[in-house]
Order: structure tokens, then sequence, then C-alpha cells
């Protein structure tokens, strides 16, 4: 609570002890309190007001403190505030009377006791209210820590796991590369440069975002199809199927890139050309499922995993799950056609809400 907030609580609790007081004055006088005692109700919660505040300041101050430790420093305070305010309450009232022509009680010290023990469990009740209200905001502010600590090292981990994906395309762009320099192709070595430097570009570009659109996830997979058919003097055969009202669907980035390298390698590029691969977004059930299909013919029986694509498959799945949790799934076998990994995860526009950025 902010101190706007804590002030207008201090006042409610003022006003409803002084509506309690006018009723003890309406029992008294069998009526309508006289005017002067209501001029006296009036003005005893400003002075009230202000010492709640110095009260509810000492309870902040030693927030840090034990409860025990804080109580300890707290009472010595809370009888001074009750003394002050038990006087200033009695001078008042014998003021009020004096300005009305009414003759003084003459029972200052009487009624100045008699105040201090109703006062101090006014006062005490406040402080109980107050450390509430401290607990409260002091629960809020380790909540919002304990989350922004969950948001910083899931950040991290979700870099982490990206980060593995990069120099495995790395070494195996620089290996091709490698290839064309030594045997002369030096043309071809120049434009695997480009393209190698465009596909960077658009991976640093926001790389601080782990969501993206669709559409910008398709195009890193363009730009990584052009690479390949500089490496191996053909384009793949890869297929992109991404109905337009998907293109804004938020994705993880670098999620598809992996996946269709992955059946590049172990399917494609094997059969020398033969097999195709697959990408298709939909929509089920209200979700998004993006399939990465080849229909290469592999080793392995039914619903294996080829070799070399089980670390890829548990980056991804590991990704998913660190950002969506249980809302999200990874499927991958053998089917008639070849192999085939299906994710299903939350249907969401990336610019619904606010972007998981990476720290």
């Amino acid at each position: 609570m902010d101190r706007r907030q804590i002030f207008l609580i201090t006042l409610g609790l003022w006003l409803g002890t002084m509506a309690a007081f006018a009723s003890i004055g309406a029992a008294s006088a069998s009526g309508l309190p006289h005017l002067w005692y209501l001029c006296y109700v009036a003005g005893v919660p400003v002075s009230g007001v202000l010492l709640s505040l110095v009260l509810q300041a000492g309870i902040r101050r030693l927030e840090t403190r034990s409860l025990t430790g804080r109580w300890i420093r707290l009472v010595p305070l809370l009888l001074v505030i009750v003394v002050i305010q038990a006087a200033i309450d009695q001078w008042f009232y014998e003021l009020m009377r004096e300005v009305f022509g009414r003759k003084p009680t003459g029972e200052f010290l009487r009624a100045l006791a008699l105040n201090v023990a109703v006062y101090v469990w006014i006062f005490i009740i406040q402080a109980l209210i107050f450390e509430l209200i401290t607990a409260m905001n002091r629960a809020a502010r380790n909540a919002r820590n304990a989350e922004e600590a969950r948001e910083a090292a899931r950040a991290a981990q979700i870099e982490a796991l990206r980060n593995e994906l990069n120099p495995h395309m790395l070494f195996n762009t620089f290996n091709g590369l490698s290839s064309l320099v030594l045997s002369g192709r030096n043309a071809e070595a120049e434009m695997l440069l480009e393209r190698l430097s465009a596909y960077m570009r658009a991976c640093l570009d926001g790389a601080d975002v782990a969501l993206v659109p669709l559409a910008e996830e398709i195009e890193l997979v363009e730009a990584y199809l052009a690479i390949e058919s500089v490496r191996f003097a053909s384009t793949p055969d890869v297929r992109i199927d991404c109905p337009d009202d998907l293109a804004e669907a938020a994705v993880p980035r670098l999620i598809l890139q992996p996946l269709v390298e992955n059946a590049l390698k172990y399917a494609v590029h094997p059969s020398r050309g033969a097999a195709s691969v697959t990408v298709r977004a939909a929509r089920d059930s209200g979700r998004l499922l993006l399939t990465v299909a080849d229909t290469g013919t592999g080793s392995g029986a039914a619903g294996a995993v080829p070799p070399g694509t089980g670390r890829g498959l548990s980056i991804v799945s590991r990704r998913l799950e660190t950002l969506f949790g249980a809302d999200a799934s990874v499927k991958a076998g053998r089917d008639e056609g070849g192999f085939r990994v299906e994710m299903l995860l939350p249907l969401s526009g990336a610019a619904l809400g606010p972007a998981i950025r990476l720290r």
C-alpha cells in the first residue's frame, strides 16, 4: 500500500473512533450531544491521525527486525503516543467547555488517566492493523522479488538451451565453408559467407526476445535453407505451409530451424534429394500445432528416433516445457512417410502481451 492508502485507512480508523465517542455523548445527553461536545469530537482526530502516522512510520522503520525486537522498541513509542493523545484530548475537552461557557471539570489528572486507559487500546489495535498492512506489503514485495528471480532464472535457462543450438549449426556451416575454399570454389564460399551473415543478423535482431511471430521464425528457416543451398549446390526440397491467419502466432525463437536441420541431415541428404521436408502450422482445438515431417526412410523400427536427432529433440522439448509448462507438448516418431515431429503449444498472438525477454 502507498502512503495515500495508509493515510485513508488511518483517517477511517479515527472517524470510526470519534463516531463511537459521539454515540457515547448522545447516550449521556439522552438525545443530541451538546454543540461543544460535537466540536470536541470533531477536533480530536486531528492529533490522533498525526500520532497514528508517527506510530505507523515507527513500525515501517523497524520492519527488518524480528517481531519481538520490533515490539520491544515500539512499546515505549506507543506509551508516549498514548500519553500525548490522552493529554491533548483532555486539554481540548476542557477548552471546548470553556469556549462554550461551561465550567471546567476540575478533574484533569483523573480524566487523563481514564483517557490513557482508553487510548492505549485504540493505539494497540491500530498498531496491530499497521503490522498486518506491513506484513501484507512485505509478502507482496517478496512475491514480486521471487517472481522476478524465477523469471530471470527461466530466461537464463531459455537462453542457455537456445545457445546450445547455434554452435551445432555454425560448425556444419564452417565445415562446408572450409570444403568450398579447399576445393577452390571461392565464389560459392563468398556467397555462403554472405548468406551466413544474413542469417546471423536475422538471429541477432531481437535476440533478447524468447517469443516471436511465426512468420519471423519461418524467415529464419528460409535464411537457413539459403545457406544449405550453397553448401550442397542445390536447393533443399522443403515445403512450408503457414496460413496467413497464423503468421502472428507467438512461437519460441529458433524452434523450427534445428528440426529442419535434423530432417535435412538425417533424411534428405542421405537420400541425395529423394526425400523432402514439410513444415506446417495449423490450428488444433484452439492451440497451435507445428509439424516438421520428412519422407526419408532412414533406419530403425517404426516410432524410433533416428540416430543423432535425440539431442535436438530433447532441447526443443525442454525449451517448450520451460516456456509453457504443461501447456505445450512434443511428439516425435516414425510414420508411414518418414519421421515426424509435432509440437502443440498455446495459440496466442505475439502482440497480445509483453514478450518474455532474455536477461
